[in-house]
């Protein structure tokens, strides 16, 4: 059969790179996203999803679909992220379980939310609210509630009145901040979750979610929260890629590129594959360099993960920022607050100046109340990455 695909490839050489993964993909059993991250819950307690960029809303349309699962509402039922901080708790779990509340009182409730969620400014990415309104929406039309515990790093805005206050706040710098999100999510787990319901779903975003350590290129190790998640709870724990661009740093901004150079890519595009899942382990995918991380080393997509889900080729992911009532007219005040703090953080003496003019405020609140969907900067270039796999 293999050598019957590479004849079928043998037209392009790059069509030949892309032949074992096709292979691996015809052979391997047809089993969903959704289906995939459910049926970990069979033999683990704990399933780690590994988070793409967090303003893609397509990953959180799957993520809604495992949260909206019988099974998961019957035998999970617990929810951790690595977005929001833990001094949410335990306010906004219990608001998210009680019913029947007044539909402009919960929108702005969970506006409030995002607003407090992050030792940021605020949280402007649209996927928290759309988590929360996921979760609202499933305890308010159902008897099996899920409980949500945001897990980052304590931070209070209320406790921050000036520039040395805020940087007294974020001492989660001296202490790695990942210890302290998996300290969070052990600590919560093992006092706070009901007798019955010893399983969780938990959302960290990219490295985070990686189950080692990894090397940095000053040559220290970057320590990441799902690695002492697997040390405390051993074989308890699973985690999950979903797929993603792989992203680095460029200046100030980011630029994006394909895994293995679009061949993962390629190959479900070539099979028509939009929505599967699959074990990484002693596989042609899990046995790649692992290739997110830009730093080069001997580890593979294997070393990092357990498992892995492949849910939407990448023009089909829609990245959000903002929406209308994120800075509402009571949190205004409070916003401008914390952003000239910031500023001064940053030492950026020409905006705050600017924000003496009345007319620049206005812009910025209304960037901050417009929602934006975009793709990425330079998706046509992806597409062209992978395309060229599947060309005759």
């Amino acid at each position: 059969m293999f050598l019957l695909l590479l004849c079928t490839l043998y037209g392009n050489a790059q069509k030949v790179e892309i032949a074992p993964y096709v292979h691996y993909l015809e052979n391997v059993e047809r089993k969903s996203a959704k289906d995939y991250i459910i049926d970990q819950f069979k033999d683990h307690d704990i399933v780690i999803l590994c988070e793409r960029d967090h303003r893609d809303i397509t990953q959180y349309e799957l993520i809604k679909e495992v949260l909206s699962d019988d099974y998961f509402k019957k035998h999970v039922k617990n929810l951790f992220t690595e977005i929001g901080v833990i001094n949410l708790q335990p306010e906004i779990t219990e608001f998210l379980k009680t019913k029947g509340l007044d539909s402009l009182y919960v929108e702005n409730k969970l506006a409030e939310f995002q607003f407090n969620s992050s030792f940021w400014i605020l949280w402007e990415k649209y996927n928290y609210h759309y988590l929360l309104r996921t979760i609202y929406d499933i305890n308010n039309s159902s008897d099996d509630r899920i409980s949500y515990y945001p897990s980052d790093s304590e931070f209070d805005w209320k406790k921050v009145d000036n520039l040395e206050e805020y940087v007294r706040e974020q001492d989660f710098e001296i202490e790695p901040r990942d210890s302290i999100m998996a300290y969070n999510i052990i600590n919560t787990f093992e006092r706070s979750i009901p007798d019955g319901t010893n399983k969780a779903l938990v959302i960290l975003n990219y490295r985070h979610a990686f189950k080692t350590h990894v090397p940095r290129n000053n040559g220290e190790i970057q320590e990441n929260a799902a690695k002492y998640l697997f040390d405390y709870f051993g074989d308890r724990a699973t985690n999950i890629l979903i797929h993603q661009a792989v992203f680095r740093k460029k200046e100030k901004d980011y630029s994006y590129a394909m895994i293995q150079n679009g061949k993962w890519d390629a190959s479900f595009k070539f099979l028509n594959i939009e929505d599967v899942g699959f074990d990484l382990t002693k596989t042609v995918f899990g046995k790649d360099n692992l290739d997110l991380w830009p730093v080069a080393s001997s580890y593979s997509y294997e070393d990092a993960f357990d498992g892995y889900v492949f849910y939407k080729p990448i023009e089909a992911y829609q990245l959000v920022s903002y929406f209308d009532g994120l800075v509402s007219k009571e949190r205004e005040g409070e916003f401008f607050r914390r952003f000239k703090i910031h500023l001064a953080y940053q030492e950026d003496t020409v905006t705050l100046e600017k924000l003496k003019d009345a007319d620049f405020r206005k812009a910025v609140l209304n960037e901050m109340n417009t929602k934006r969907v975009n793709r990425y900067p330079n998706i046509e270039e992806l597409m062209e990455v992978r395309e060229k796999y599947l060309k005759d």
